[in-house]
C-alpha cells in the first residue's frame, strides 16, 4: 500500500487504468446518483421550534422537528407552491404561510381553514426525505435506498473528548474539489506555511491509501509548526503526530492525529452539495486536551486555513472535476489519493442496480 517514490515523473492518468468516464454525461450520472447518499443539510442545533429551509443537489428542502423527530420535506406547499420555510410549527404540525394549510409528520394536510368540513384530498400531502439526525447535524437522502450508512464521527460520543462546532460556510465550487482540496497534503507548506506544514519541507512522505468498507483510508506521520490550534501544548518547537484520514464517500473526512504525549486532535468535515458548483461545509474539531479552555482559538484557527483555501479552491476550473479526467497532470505518490478518490467516483456514477 506504499505510495510510489516522489521523485518519479508525472505519469499519464491511463496508466492507472481510470478510463475516461466523467465526461459530460459520466458528470451528469454522478451529480443524480449522489441522491442516493447521505449529506449534511444542516446543524442539529440550528433546528428548533421554527421550519429551516436547505438546499441539496438543487432541491429546495425544510426541516422541522415534529413529532419528537427531525422531519425534511420539498419546500413546497402543494396548494400553490408557496415556500413552506416561511411557515411556522402550530400544535406539532407545519403550518403554511400562505393559506393556512398544516402539514403532520407524515407529510399529510391535516387542515385547509378556507374550506368546510374535514374533507381533504388525497393528494394533499408533501414529498418526504429520509432524514437522521446524528452526532450534531441534520443528514438527508434524496432517495429511499442509501447506499452508504452516515458517516462516523467516534468523538461526538466519547468520554474525555470537547467538540466545538465550526460555523458553516459556503463555496463557490463543487464537493468533489472541496474534498480534495482538504486532502491535498501538498498544498500545505504553501497556502499554510507556518500553520500546517513549512516551505523548507515541501515534499510530501510516501503515505498508504487503501479502501475499507465505504471509506478510503490514508494515514502518515506529520512535523507540523507549534500553532494556535494546539494552545495547551505550549513551546515553540514543530510537534510531530500519526494521522489518519477516513473519507466516507463521497463528501466527509474525518481527520485523527495522536501526539507523542498522547494527546489527541480531530477534525470532522462534512461537504454537501447545494448544487453542481457550489458547497456548503460543516466541521466540527475535538480534543482531549484543555477541556476546560474556551472554544475560540481553536475555531478562529479553522477559519484562517479555510480562508486562505477558499480563493484557491474557487479559482480551479472547471469547477466541477475535469470532465476529461487526462485533463490534469498527476504526480506519482503524490497524487495517489486524488488518484484514488477520482477512480471510485467513476463507479459512484452508477447506482447499483437492485
Amino acid at each position: 500500500m506504499s505510495g510510489e517514490a516522489m521523485n518519479d515523473p508525472p505519469i499519464a492518468v491511463d496508466e492507472w487504468s481510470l478510463t475516461n468516464q466523467l465526461d459530460e454525461s459520466g458528470e451528469e450520472r454522478l451529480y443524480r446518483a449522489l441522491r442516493h447518499f447521505w449529506h449534511p443539510v444542516a446543524y442539529a442545533a440550528e433546528v428548533g421550534d421554527r421550519p429551516v429551509p436547505a438546499t441539496l443537489l438543487d432541491e429546495q428542502l425544510v426541516l422541522v422537528r415534529l413529532g419528537g423527530e427531525v422531519r425534511c420535506f420539498r419546500d413546497l406547499c402543494v396548494h400553490r407552491g408557496t415556500a413552506l420555510s416561511l411557515g411556522w410549527i402550530e400544535s406539532d404540525e407545519l403550518r403554511c404561510a400562505y393559506h393556512g394549510w398544516t402539514y403532520g409528520p407524515d407529510g399529510v394536510c391535516t387542515k385547509i381553514p378556507a374550506r368546510f368540513g374535514s374533507n381533504i384530498p388525497s393528494r394533499a400531502k408533501l414529498t418526504r426525505f429520509l432524514a437522521q439526525e446524528r452526532d450534531g447535524l441534520v443528514w438527508v437522502c434524496l432517495a429511499d435506498d442509501p447506499r452508504f450508512p452516515i458517516p462516523e464521527f467516534p468523538e461526538a460520543r466519547q468520554e474525555g473528548f470537547r467538540v466545538a462546532t465550526i460555523p458553516a460556510y459556503d463555496w463557490n465550487c463543487s464537493a468533489t474539489r472541496r474534498v480534495e482540496n482538504y486532502v491535498d497534503f501538498a498544498h500545505f507548506p504553501w497556502l499554510h506555511d507556518g500553520l500546517l506544514a513549512s516551505r523548507e519541507h515541501p515534499e510530501v512522505p510516501d503515505h498508504p491509501v487503501w479502501r475499507e468498507g465505504p471509506e478510503l483510508r490514508f494515514e502518515g506521520v506529520r512535523m507540523e509548526p507549534a500553532s494556535t490550534n494546539k494552545p495547551a501544548m505550549g513551546g515553540g518547537e514543530p510537534i510531530q503526530s500519526r494521522t489518519e484520514y477516513r473519507l466516507f464517500m463521497p463528501f466527509t473526512i474525518w481527520l485523527h492525529q495522536v501526539y507523542d504525549d498522547d494527546r489527541e486532535f480531530s477534525l470532522f468535515m462534512a461537504a454537501s452539495p447545494i448544487s453542481r458548483k457550489r458547497v456548503r461545509s460543516f466541521t466540527f474539531n475535538a480534543r482531549n486536551y484543555d477541556l476546560e479552555g474556551e472554544d475560540r482559538e481553536y475555531i478562529e484557527f479553522q477559519q484562517v486555513i479555510v480562508s486562505q483555501d477558499q480563493p484557491v479552491a474557487e479559482s480551479q476550473r472547471p469547477e466541477e472535476l475535469p470532465m476529461d479526467l487526462s485533463a490534469e497532470l498527476h504526480i506519482r505518490g503524490v497524487d495517489k489519493i486524488s488518484l484514488e478518490y477520482r477512480k471510485w467516483l467513476v463507479e459512484l456514477k452508477d447506482p447499483v442496480e437492485a
